[in-house]
């Protein structure tokens, strides 16, 4: 029965020192599989670093000038232009379908209303534009005159013989 103590024991300690081998072989290779994964991102890294630097320096020395920047607002406009072109003609034909607004003008008080005429409505719309400009051209006019003595500044150096 000793003997067989001493074989058990003896096949204990081979084991543990197989089993000691293989965790020291995984060790090993664990620590050699970080440093490698450590270095592929470490070199990631720098080459993105790299990347974006070069970006920066590239826009900061190509700006566009005020032109291209104009130019690229005008082209995003355009771009959302032909939509509401070809909705356009759809919306102008609802609007000239839809009957115009009818009034009834009462004149002195009498049950006789009638509409105004074509000639009347354009005269109503063409009037307060004619009056500010005429009323406005007035008021230019008599400012021009209330200083006396502009008109004689404007008159030439050469003395005048009567």
């Amino acid at each position: 029965m000793g003997a067989a103590a001493d074989e058990i024991d003896r096949q204990i300690k081979e084991t543990r020192e197989h089993m000691d081998e293989n965790i020291s072989t995984l060790e090993r290779r664990a620590a050699s599989n970080a440093t490698r994964y450590g270095r592929i991102a470490a070199v990631a890294l720098g080459v993105v670093a790299v990347a974006g630097t070069g970006v920066l320096i590239y826009r900061r020395m190509h700006r566009p000038s005020r032109t291209g920047q104009f130019r690229g607002m005008v082209l995003e406009v355009l771009k959302d232009l032909p939509d509401s072109l070809r909705d356009l003609p759809g919306e102008v034909t609802t609007r000239l379908k839809r009957p115009l607004p009818s009034i009834k003008v009462e004149i002195n008080g009498e049950g006789d209303a009638r509409e105004p005429g074509r000639f009347e409505g354009i005269v109503r719309k063409v009037a307060p534009a004619v009056v500010t400009t005429a009323s406005s051209a007035l008021i230019d006019r008599f400012a021009r005159q209330s200083d006396p003595f502009e008109h004689m500044h404007s008159r030439s150096t050469a003395p005048a013989y009567d």
